[in-house]
């Protein structure tokens, strides 16, 4: 596929995501895909894998909605930098649900073949989620 074709690609996931179509969405995981993220203690494996992992998320941000900032292509590989609204609504690594409105952002980089991911990397900036649920707290800056 063309570097277009899988900007395209990574388009038409996060939509599929943001829509709650699921079914779709792991159509285009590959059985041999391994995800690698902070918030994982294993890597995610086929779409059995992702499907328990979105599970997870859907359950504790339900309203969760991905914003693409930018999406680049490479050969087979797609970097989609996202910002992430949601409502955590559910348990999520342990933290009881605290109803707080949450903004982060995130990095996605995806291999391709064949029109399937066959190995992604979530980058995501955990500790301001962390900090907006409350569960952890950062110093602030000085000034120089």
């Amino acid at each position: 596929m063309s570097e277009q074709e899988n900007i395209r690609l990574a388009e038409q996931q996060i939509a599929l995501l943001n829509a709650r179509d699921l079914d779709r969405y792991l159509q285009r995981i590959d059985e041999s895909y391994v995800g690698e993220s902070e918030i994982m203690p294993d890597p995610v494996r086929g779409p059995a894998g992702v499907r328990r992992m979105l599970d997870m998320v859907l359950g504790a941000f339900p309203d969760v909605h991905l914003e693409p900032e930018e999406i680049i292509a490479s050969g087979n590989h797609v970097v989609s930098r996202i910002r992430i609204t949601a409502t955590h609504q559910g348990s999520y690594l342990g933290i009881a649900p605290t109803n707080r409105r949450v903004s982060w952002r995130a990095c996605n980089v995806v291999e391709l073949r064949d029109g399937k991911a066959i190995r992604g990397r979530l980058y995501a900036d955990n500790a301001s989620l962390l900090q907006q649920l409350g569960a952890i707290s950062l110093p602030r800056a000085t000034s120089a």
